[in-house]
């Protein structure tokens, strides 16, 4: 049932026309005949909504054309009969109504039937009393150059052709037709008037006439096989009188009627003239030629040297079935011309044929081929040239030659598939060597020409087109058939012929048709999705909706109007041969390239190779009006949305394709632009990404039937979409590069601006990189990752914000997420989205992209550049509850946007995070150096140490085992302070413990104001524990001989001890790197003898007998100086012996010599600056010399 179906709905399409026109019906079932005889239509005239029909009956049906109603598909006008007229004339000759001339603008019709030429008023043809018949064979000749809107006040002129010359009239609307010239020209059979100059044709050639000047040139025969054609061309001639010898005798009665039998048809030919050098024996190509070679001189009206006939016609051999051939000397006119002008005297050598021909009896030549007349034709497809039609016979090919208003041969001339019966030429021609390009209102020149040919005994018909505007070689490769599919049974091989006689003809004015595919094509029509998110907003009001309506309609007839000129009739039908559309043209293509050749044609299989075709031919072509630009919009869009069901199709079947196939659909895509959300529709997971407004998705017509067509075709969600495979590969990072083309963009005046286009375009690019970066590493994104781009999406501004907020929730990608509420969240809520969204990772909730590393720190630097103190407060407590050594930094930071108090912000921690106190008085005291809150850290100190001492007994042992240890230790060994240190403990009163030390021992004022007796209080139960806290709490307390003692028995510290002596107790356990001790906090040197004086007590007062003298050695010898050599021998034991103090000895006698040497020196210096003194005295005084003093 499926199958049938298909085929039912295959044979109901329309076949698709590409050509360069289509027919569109004008009238059908005409009723020809009034008692059932068989007639024949012979001429046809369309004007102002009247179609007059000729037969060959001799009768004229006058029919009204009613406009086709809007709601029509079809768009067929509906005729009614308004008159059967049986036009006056003289004798029945048995042609009929052989011509109808119209001429709106003096509103008359003139008529020849059977040679009588009656005149008749428009539109109703009523009979023009005040005019007497005429007869002649011919009438015509309208000046083609007239304007057609201008009015006919001083008449149309017209030519007659009558027995014996042509007679020009000029025609009015209230006053009879008026004699004008005669020109001496027999049996005209048919003229085309540009001007004063005319084209004209009688049984046997072609003539320009020069109607001013009454002077004629003779172009070219009709048939090169006319024996009664004879000389035809040369100087111009005189056409004013009859003193000429005729050069050819042709009654008015030789004219060709269309009542001639088949058979009689089928006996003419005749040959072509040699003369005009295009029947050449090649290809078909090669058989159109460029122009003959200019002659050497010309004179005015001169005829072509290669146009005129010097001999007579012969007959030439043909070269292959169908096309008769050439001579050798025919086909190369040059070759032939250098072989006559050999020296006479210098025979030629015989030719090889010719010596074969003496050995072997001459063959019989053929029958020579009977003439028969042709009917000429001529058209004028520019207003300086004429298109004249010549051939051989009715059945061989027929050539189409251009001269020019000088009579000259002006471009390639253009070859028929058989002599035509009629020809008319449509379009101004596109002069493509003009530097400025083509005029925006050109178009490409076509010739359509009725033509004939014998098959199987039957005589078929058909309509060929070509360009006249382009070289010949491109004209032949675009020749082409007109589509006679439309004349029903009457067609024949496929729509190209017909078996039935075609009549054609070019009307008096164009006529304005309305082609309803165009609009069903380019139309803006709503897209129906079987599923996708609908806005809600409101939809627009009845009235809006009514004049949206009407401004749609209106605009789809402005698109759908063309006007044409051209009719057709076959049997008892009329077309009108319509210029076929830019769109209708390529969209035909692409509905062959929707379905490959194997398929059903109504399935959706694109052909890739097709498709590319077609763009290819349009690639880089400019429109020139306003349909041609949506049509080449339509069908670039069109293309690529069929490329892109092909890859889905592919895709579908596990295929991987080729990057340049993928790359030509992606650069379809950018090139036509097409909405994205179009695209998405077609993909699964994605199309639930697709959101419409209150209109939907409004595309053109043609592909909204395109896309539900393949959606109902296909079932998206059975489609396999795994990321790492086909589906990943092939379309997810074309679209997504696609998509991201849309998105940049976003603002340009030439794209929409409809919020919902971009609310799609952000949601599906966000879920394609996350599906693409679902299996990368967890991590920071690497540059040019999926993870970077995504990283950048989300960090500028996107519009989906609550579709991106549940995207990212989804996929478990809450780092992203907070990116994404850091740029598109308001400003009142970002700050506490972004931490609320840390604060889940923090606190353990899954992020897929592991990419918040450090994320304590990144929360503690965002936290210093916001402004909310409500917020800063809330997470800085939590994050010093967390890690308190990084969120104090919260509350003590100087540079950032919320500064706290530090009461304030101690208040807080003691409140929200009292584990973070201490840690936040640190870093005020050690990191932004504030001691003012010295004492405070101190009693933190304190109280771990001492708690931990209460509680634990080993931590007391443990610092006991420390000074035993330390006391033990050979010198050289590091002070204790460094011992401690280098060998901490990782608990955290041990750490309190240093930091305690570095806080008492420190000699910064601020620091140094503690409470020493509450310290001091607390100290004592543990005075042996605590063995440096209380050497540096006697020091501030000016006890130093307490402390020295405590040093050296205590601690065996004596680097230190003398390092107290030194620096006055100051700093002795502050940190290597804390800098150098001011020179003010040092003590005098009277001072630190005292303190080494103390020190020498204590060491000679140590136990060990080795010990004391190798310190006491050391200290003398380093030191001796802050000594006084009395005091140091009365302290030494008299049991000592001098090598103990011969050092210090040594280096007090030196001091004493060198402060006896340097008293000296200065005694001499001061005895010198006295002599000084005492001469410069005396010289000053006897400068002045003696002064007498009077009393």
């Amino acid at each position: 049932m499926a199958q049938a179906s298909s085929s039912a709905q295959s044979a109901s399409r329309p076949v698709p026309q590409s050509g360069a026109f289509v027919l569109h019906k004008l009238a059908s079932d005409l009723p020809l005949s009034a008692d059932g005889e068989p007639v024949t239509i012979t001429c046809v005239e369309v004007w102002n909504g009247n179609l007059y029909v000729g037969t060959s009956a001799a009768e004229i049906l006058h029919f009204v054309l009613l406009p086709p109603d809007p709601n029509d598909p079809s768009g067929e006008s509906t005729t009614i009969i308004a008159s059967r007229l049986e036009p006056v004339y003289t004798h029945a000759i048995g042609a009929g109504v052989q011509q109808i001339l119209l001429l709106p603008k003096v509103n008359k019709a003139c008529i020849l039937c059977n040679n009588t030429l009656t005149f008749y008023s428009l539109p109703e043809l009523s009979l023009d009393s005040s005019t007497k018949p005429l007869t002649c064979s011919w009438v015509g000749g309208v000046d083609l150059n007239l304007d057609e809107e201008q009015s006919g006040g001083d008449g149309v002129v017209v030519m007659l052709g009558l027995k014996s010359r042509i007679r020009l009239i000029r025609i009015s609307e209230h006053a009879p037709p008026r004699s004008l010239k005669t020109i001496e020209y027999k049996g005209c059979l048919v003229s085309v008037r540009r001007e004063a100059f005319s084209c004209a044709a009688d049984s046997h050639s072609y003539a320009l006439l020069d109607l001013d000047n009454q002077q004629k040139i003779g172009l070219f025969p009709i048939s090169s096989l006319d024996p009664d054609a004879g000389h035809v061309g040369g100087a111009a001639e005189d056409i004013t009188t009859s003193q000429h010898v005729p050069s050819r005798s042709v009654s008015s009665a030789s004219v060709h009627h269309p009542q001639v039998s088949a058979a009689q048809e089928e006996q003419r030919g005749h040959g072509r003239s040699a003369s005009l050098g295009v029947f050449g024996t090649g290809d078909r190509a090669a058989l159109r030629t460029a122009s003959p070679r200019a002659p050497r001189q010309r004179y005015g009206f001169d005829v072509p040297d290669t146009l005129s006939r010097t001999k007579s016609p012969a007959r030439n051999t043909s070269t292959f079935p169908g096309t008769p051939g050439q001579s050798p000397d025919r086909s190369h006119p040059e070759r032939t011309s250098s072989l006559r002008a050999t020296s006479p005297e210098k025979p030629l050598p015989p030719a090889l044929e010719e010596t074969a021909a003496e050995k072997e009896p001459p063959e019989e030549p053929p029958p020579p081929t009977p003439f028969v007349p042709l009917r000429p034709h001529i058209a004028s497809p520019s207003p300086s040239e004429f298109l004249l039609t010549v051939g051989t016979t009715p059945f061989e090919q027929g050539v189409g030659m251009f001269v020019n208003l000088d009579g000259d041969v002006c471009r390639g001339s253009i070859q028929f598939s058989s002599y035509p019966d009629a020809i008319a030429v449509d379009g101004t021609g596109i002069d493509m060597s003009t530097s400025m390009g083509p005029d925006i209102d050109a178009e490409e020149g076509y010739v359509l020409a009725v033509v004939h040919q014998q098959v199987e005994q039957q005589i078929i018909y058909g309509v060929e087109l070509q360009r006249w505007d382009v070289d010949p070689e491109e004209g032949e490769a675009s020749k082409e058939w007109l589509n006679l599919s439309l004349l029903g049974d009457a067609s024949m091989k496929g729509g190209e012929h017909a078996a039935v006689p075609i009549g054609m003809r070019t009307v008096v004015l164009p006529t304005e048709l309305v082609l309803s595919e165009i609009g069903a094509k380019l139309s803006v029509k709503r897209l129906h999705l079987p599923s996708s998110e609908q806005s809600n907003t409101h939809k627009k009001s009845g009235k809006a909706k009514a004049a949206q309506e009407k401004a749609d309609l209106e605009f789809t007839e402005r698109l759908s109007k063309l006007k044409t000129q051209t009719v057709l009739w076959a049997g008892n039908q009329i077309w009108w041969a319509v210029r076929n559309p830019l769109v209708i043209r390529l969209d035909a293509r692409l509905e062959q390239a929707q379905s490959t050749l194997s398929g059903d044609g109504v399935r959706i299989l694109p052909n890739r190779g097709r498709l590319e075709k077609v763009l290819g031919d349009i690639r880089g072509q400019e429109p020139r009006n306003e349909s041609e630009y949506l049509s080449l919009i339509y069908i670039r869009q069109k293309a690529s949305v069929l490329l892109f069901m092909e890859l889905i199709l592919r895709s579908s079947t596990n295929i991987i394709i080729l990057e340049n196939e993928k790359r030509v659909t992606e650069q379809a895509l950018v090139d036509g632009e097409i909405d994205p959300r179009v695209i998405i529709s077609l993909l699964p997971i994605l199309s639930t990404e697709v959101v419409q407004g209150p209109e939907g998705i409004q595309i053109s017509g043609g592909i909204t039937t395109l896309v539900e067509q393949f959606l109902q075709q296909n079932d998206l969600s059975t489609m396999p979409a795994v990321v790492n495979g086909p589906f990943g590969d092939n379309l997810l990072h074309l679209v997504k590069r696609y998509l991201l083309f849309w998105k940049r963009q976003k603002g340009m005046a030439s794209v929409t601006s409809d919020p919902y286009v971009f609310q799609t375009v952000d949601a599906a690019i966000l879920h394609i990189l996350l599906l693409l970066d679902r299996d990368s590493a967890k991590g920071p994104a690497t540059a040019g990752s999926s993870r970077a781009e995504l990283n950048e999406l989300v960090d500028n501004e996107v519009d989906c914000y609550d579709r991106a907020v549940t995207l990212l929730e989804s996929f478990n990608r809450l780092y992203v997420l907070s990116r994404f509420y850091q740029r598109n969240c308001k400003a009142s809520m970002k700050a506490a989205k972004v931490l609320q969204t840390w604060r889940r990772i923090l606190e353990g909730e899954i992020d897929e992209g592991g990419e918040f590393v450090d994320g304590e720190s990144e929360l503690r630097k965002y936290l210093s550049r916001i402004r909310d103190q409500a917020l800063v407060e809330e997470y800085g407590a939590w994050l010093a509850n967390r890690n308190p050594k990084l969120g104090v930094q919260i509350f003590a930071d100087d540079y950032g946007r919320v500064k706290f108090e530090p009461t304030r912000a101690v208040d807080i921690l003691k409140e929200k995070a009292p584990g973070a106190v201490k840690e936040y008085l640190e870093y005020l005291v050690f990191g932004k150096k504030h001691t003012q809150y010295v004492n405070e850290l101190i009693t933190f100190y304190l109280s771990i140490v001492i708690t931990e001492l209460e509680t634990t007994p080993a931590s007391r042992e443990t610092l006991l085992q420390t000074y035993s240890t330390y006391r033990t230790l050979l010198p050289p060994k590091p002070t204790y302070r460094e011992f401690i240190t280098d060998n901490a403990l990782s608990a955290e009163w041990w750490t309190s413990r240093l930091r305690l030390l570095q806080l008492l021992g420190s000699n910064q004022p601020a620091t140094s104001s503690y409470d020493l007796p509450s310290i001091l209080a607390r100290l004592q139960p543990y005075e042996q524990e605590l063995v440096p806290e209380m050497i540096i709490l006697n020091g501030r307390q000016g006890r130093h001989q307490e402390s020295i003692r405590l040093l050296t028995h205590g601690l065996g510290d004596f680097d230190t001890a003398i390092s107290y002596c030194l620096l006055g107790g100051s700093s002795i356990f502050r940190p290597p790197n804390s800098g150098y001790v001011p020179t003010s906090a040092i003590p005098d040197k009277p001072a630190q003898s005292r303190l080494f004086g103390y020190l020498l007590r204590e060491i000679l007062a140590l136990p060990d007998i080795s010990q004391r003298i190798e310190r006491t050695s050391e200290l003398l010898e380093r030191f001796g100086g802050w000594f006084d050599v009395g005091e140091v021998l009365e302290l030494i034991p008299n049991e000592w012996g001098v090598d103990v103090l011969g050092a210090f000895l040594i280096q007090a006698l030196r001091r004493l010599v060198r402060e006896r040497a340097e008293s000296e020196i200065v005694k001499s210096l001061c005895d010198a600056d006295n002599s000084i003194v005492s001469f410069e005295l005396v010289e000053g005084r006897e400068g002045l010399g003696a002064k007498v003093e009077k009393g």
